[in-house]
């Protein structure tokens, strides 16, 4: 991977927790591609900008209005010269309530994130993004 590909990449990811941050849809979706391909933390799929767009303002309306985004990139990969996998590991704070089944540990939600970067003839788009909640690991029972 070139070192203009992955400055371009970690410029999109800040972009994007800017954005989520200031709770701009629009913004978080920017460097999207149209058929975007979105499975959030329940598992739930879209597969278009348009749709992860509008998911993200009713959150931003909603639960996650005022919320604080923080992203870890923990590996940048190229299988090809015109993709690059991004695994993040995000933090959210400040959130007013989370769907069923998701825990947070002391206020803050943990996920980990794969984003699909393609290079098109005027840069880099995601063309698909996956979350996965990290939950806190189960007990184990006493004996």
């Amino acid at each position: 991977m070139s070192g203009a590909a992955e400055d371009a990449i970690r410029e999109i990811i800040a972009q994007q927790v800017s954005a989520w941050n200031r709770g701009d849809a629009e913004g978080y979706g920017a460097a999207s591609r149209a058929e975007l391909g979105f499975t959030n933390i329940l598992g739930m799929r879209w597969d278009t900008r348009e749709a992860f767009i509008t998911r993200h303002a009713e959150m931003f309306a909603g639960p996650f209005s005022g919320s604080t985004l923080a992203v870890t990139i923990e590996r940048l990969g190229a299988p090809s010269t015109d993709v690059i996998l991004a695994e993040l590991r995000t933090t959210l704070t400040g959130f007013r309530g989370l769907p069923p089944g998701i825990t947070a540990v002391a206020g803050v939600l943990t996920t980990r994130m794969l984003q699909v970067f393609v290079r098109e003839r005027d840069g880099w788009y995601i063309a698909a993004f996956h979350n996965t909640a990290v939950l806190p690991a189960p007990r184990s029972p006493q004996t």
